[in-house]
């Protein structure tokens, strides 16, 4: 799955009329390296390849769950709700190219 975080657009209010477009791969590359407890080197592999990556790199379930959870788990909610869209708009896409 292709993750697109480097024009990710973050909503600042509920009303969704302040929006921030942030370049959130790397900053979610040092969230894995620094908080990812538990993950060992598989964790260290993901955050140099998201840190190295860019929009077109492909990245599996399980590395797509690893960042969902670890945003979850870490930022505020309106980071949450821009890379739970960034990851089900990939998901979407897929399912299309699928059919």
């Amino acid at each position: 799955m292709k993750i697109k975080l480097e024009h990710l657009e973050v909503f600042m209010t509920l009303d969704k009329n302040q929006c921030q477009v942030v370049n959130a791969r790397k900053q979610i590359a040092n969230i894995i390296y620094s908080q990812g407890a538990g993950l060992g080197l598989a964790g260290q592999a993901l955050a140099v390849k998201m840190w190295n990556g860019r929009d077109e790199t492909e990245y599996t379930d399980e590395e797509g769950k690893i960042i969902r959870e670890l945003v979850e788990r870490t930022t505020a909610p309106c980071f949450i709700d821009a890379v739970s869209a960034a990851i089900n708009d990939d998901a979407a896409s897929d399912d299309k190219e699928d059919k």
